[in-house]
């Protein structure tokens, strides 16, 4: 709440969803991931399957608003209003958002944890129309709010944090703590290497990355780099010069090719059957076709990162 100073006025809820295309893409995923737990929480409520409830009210909080938006705001927040002519637009909107965000929320969870969302919530800043209500007792309970649900933002962050759980699954490999390596992503699909253009920052923010460059297409993996297959269209190079080690490396991706050609296997040999064309329903043979063709990509991506390393403990 520090980043919530006196004097701060939260817009009303309806006023929101007017200013937050002008907003940046985290303060306004935030508020759209915000809008999908609530009807989500509504929804297990009004069925009484509470566990459903309370596990969406946990993830939002933990892994939405405190692993993402929070480490995000940061850097914003931190920007030079007199030598940043949008540092100023940017501090606000991501202010609104938390502020949207931490109501919210505590009103959320208000059934579950009624004394200390009490407290919270009191400490918060209020709209207008929240002025003359003396408790979140008496608070209305969320509901979905039409503006709010960006689903085709939702997914370009839910490929952001692709790379970002690679990026931090090779910092834990080499106990990377304090350093902050560069990371270059090479990318075959155009419509993910915009996603990964745009969001370029947030994910170096994410994964404690000094800078997140996008690799041209075609271009040569950079040498002394750990790597990270994300999927069948993405991979990960962290520039690790000095840290990197070759053969725990190519151990690694031995690992990887052998997990993606088990699996290529076991589509063959279930798609050689002699009753898998005629007994195997259509949208199912579509499905494994398309599994094979990913792990194929995979097991050959594996193999190529393979021989880079074979040359660099050669050198």
């Amino acid at each position: 709440m520090m980043n919530l100073p006196a004097g701060f006025q939260p817009l009303p809820q309806q006023q929101l969803a007017q200013q937050m295309p002008g907003w940046p893409p985290a303060a306004r995923w935030v508020l759209s991931r915000l809008n999908s737990a609530v009807d989500t929480i509504n929804k297990a409520m009004e069925a009484y399957d509470f566990s459903t409830a309370t596990q969406a009210a946990y993830a939002w909080w933990q892994y939405e608003l405190c692993d993402v938006f929070i480490e995000l705001m940061k850097p914003v927040m931190a920007r030079d209003e007199t030598a940043d002519p949008g540092a100023a637009a940017a501090k606000a909107a991501t202010q609104q958002a938390l502020c949207a965000a931490l109501d919210n929320g505590l009103r959320l969870l208000h059934p579950f944890m009624p004394f200390v969302t009490e407290e919270l919530w009191q400490r918060l800043p209020k709209t207008p129309e929240q002025a003359s209500i003396p408790s979140i007792m008496l608070a209305p309970y969320p509901t979905a709010q039409q503006g709010w649900s960006q689903p085709e933002l939702d997914t370009r962050y839910e490929q952001a944090q692709a790379v970002v759980a690679a990026i931090r699954k090779l910092r834990s490999d080499y106990s990377l703590t304090r350093q902050r390596p560069t990371v270059c992503v090479a990318c075959s699909s155009a419509a993910r290497a915009e996603v990964i253009q745009g969001l370029a920052a947030d994910i170096a923010c994410l994964s404690t990355s000094a800078e997140v460059l996008l690799l041209e297409a075609d271009a040569p993996a950079p040498p002394y780099s750990s790597v990270a297959i994300v999927d069948d269209v993405v991979t990960v190079h962290m520039l690790l010069k000095g840290i990197l080690d070759p053969a725990l490396e190519l151990a690694k991706l031995e690992k990887k090719q052998a997990e993606a050609q088990g699996r290529v296997e076991a589509i063959r040999k279930r798609m050689g059957l002699p009753s898998y064309a005629d007994k195997t329903p259509a949208a199912v043979q579509a499905e494994d076709a398309g599994k094979l063709a990913k792990a194929e990509s995979e097991a050959a991506a594996a193999g190529q990162h393979m021989e880079e390393m074979r040359k660099m403990i050669s050198q």
